[in-house]
């Protein structure tokens, strides 16, 4: 038996921009500079937000006002962002907390299906043994029933029985 591989990935680089989570620093590298950091005119790659920033304004008068391909909030020009440098130590902690919250609702949540997985059969061993009870009590009530018919009569004669004994004793 080996230990259970874990689901780290909260722990692992993740592009700010996206969200989507890498091996190393280096491929989040690749990564922002391919999906983040590239000039949607010209498609010239850059390693910073800034480089593009510069090169947009200087090559194509034009003003950058959002990081491309990033979501919703965290598209803002002004987050200076390099690989997991600059990534607001909140948005680290949220997601770290967020990530142990998952992996520990999991493992609890497969606890509590285990405990209602051995409540259910120890339910049914119950049931099989009050089952059982049930078909003892209806045998002696049937004996009771089968005793009860026939009629007791107080002037009979007591049964007796001869027994030899010496032969008894002898066997």
């Amino acid at each position: 038996m080996g230990r259970k591989n874990r689901d780290l990935s909260y722990l692992k680089p993740f592009c700010f921009y996206c969200d989507k989570t890498f091996k190393n620093e280096v491929y989040l590298h690749q990564h922002q500079k391919a999906k983040h950091f590239t000039c949607q005119r010209c498609f010239k790659k850059f390693s910073s937000c800034d480089s593009l920033k510069n090169h947009v304004e200087s090559a194509h008068h034009e003003v950058l006002t959002k990081i491309p391909n990033a979501t919703g909030d965290r598209s803002d020009i002004k987050n200076k962002i390099f690989g997991m440098q600059g990534v607001p130590r909140v948005e680290i902690e949220k997601r770290i907390r967020k990530g142990a919250e998952e992996y520990w609702t999991k493992i609890l949540s497969a606890q509590y299906q285990q405990r209602r997985k051995e409540n259910k059969q120890r339910m049914k061993q119950n049931r099989e043994i009050s089952k059982k009870e049930n078909q003892q009590d209806v045998k002696i009530d049937n004996e009771k029933e089968e005793i009860e018919q026939h009629e007791y009569n107080p002037e009979a004669k007591p049964i007796s029985f001869d027994l030899d004994y010496e032969l008894l004793q002898k066997q």
